[in-house]
C-alpha cells in the first residue's frame, strides 16, 4: 500500500465514522515537563534533561471511544554526557558537557476508550520535531568517545550541530480527563540518527534521543460537530 493510498483509506474510515456517530472538537493550551535522555556510541550520559513543554492541543472524538489528539508543542530536550578533560602524565579528568537543546514538535495521536463512562485513554501515533540549539563553541578542551586516549578522541565541541535538524518516531502512552481538561502521559521514541545531521565525520556512528512528557490541556473551545 503506498502512500497516496494509506491516507484515502484514513480519509475514508474517519468519514465513515463520523457519519454514524457523534463528533466532538475541542482546542486549547496544553503545557507541562519533559524529560528526554539520549543514547549514543560516542558518548555515555551522566544524566537526562528536565524541561518545559508548551503548545497547542486539539482534539476529533468520534462516538465514546475513538479520538483523534494532534499537539504542536515548544519542548526542551537533550542529556548531560560524560566527557574528558585531558592532561599530560595523567589519568583523565571526567567531567560533563550538556547537548541541550530545542524542538518545536508536531504529533498525532490516536486514542482508545475502552469504557465510555471511564475517561481514560490509551493512545498511539507518532511525532516530527525541528531541533535548533545554542550551544557553546568556546570550550574545546573536553572530549567523548575515547575517554582514556585523546588521539582516539573526538571534540564534544564538535558534536554541537548534530542537535540541530529533525526528528521523529513513534509514541504512545494514556491520557485521562473529560470536558475542559486532560491530562496526558506519554513516551516518545526518536528513530532519526541525530548524528547524520553532522557533515565531514566519519560515518557509522549514531546518536539517538527519548523523552517521557507529562501535560495537562485545558480546552477553551468544546464544540459538537453533529449526529448522524
Amino acid at each position: 500500500m503506498n502512500v497516496k493510498t494509506f491516507f484515502a483509506a484514513a480519509f475514508l474510515t474517519v468519514a465513515a465514522t463520523t457519519l454514524n456517530a457523534q463528533a466532538r472538537y475541542q482546542m486549547g493550551f496544553t503545557f507541562g515537563s519533559n524529560y528526554s535522555s539520549l543514547q549514543s556510541d560516542m558518548f555515555t550520559t551522566s544524566s537526562g534533561r528536565l524541561g518545559f513543554a508548551a503548545g497547542c492541543s486539539f482534539t476529533l472524538g468520534f462516538g465514546d471511544h475513538f479520538e483523534l489528539n494532534p499537539e504542536i508543542v515548544f519542548t526542551q530536550k537533550g542529556a548531560s554526557a560524560k566527557a574528558a578533560y585531558f592532561l599530560p602524565e595523567q589519568k583523565a579528568d571526567i567531567r560533563t558537557y550538556q547537548y541541550y537543546y530545542n524542538t518545536f514538535e508536531a504529533g498525532l495521536f490516536a486514542g482508545y476508550q475502552p469504557v465510555a463512562d471511564v475517561p481514560f485513554r490509551m493512545q498511539a501515533g507518532a511525532f516530527f520535531g525541528t531541533h535548533f540549539h545554542s550551544l557553546d563553541r568556546t570550550n574545546r578542551e573536553l572530549y567523548v568517545g575515547d575517554y582514556e586516549d585523546v588521539n582516539n578522541a573526538t571534540r564534544a565541541v564538535d558534536l554541537n550541530d548534530a542537535f540541530s535538524g529533525v526528528d521523529f518516531g513513534p509514541a504512545f502512552g494514556l491520557s485521562a480527563g473529560e470536558g475542559r481538561f486532560r491530562a496526558n502521559f506519554r513516551y516518545y521514541i526518536g528513530t532519526r540518527n541525530l548524528y547524520n545531521n553532522l557533515e565531514f565525520v566519519e560515518a557509522g556512528h549514531r546518536i539517538r534521543t527519548n523523552s517521557l512528557r507529562f501535560t495537562l490541556t485545558y480546552f477553551w473551545s468544546d464544540l459538537a460537530l453533529g449526529v448522524a
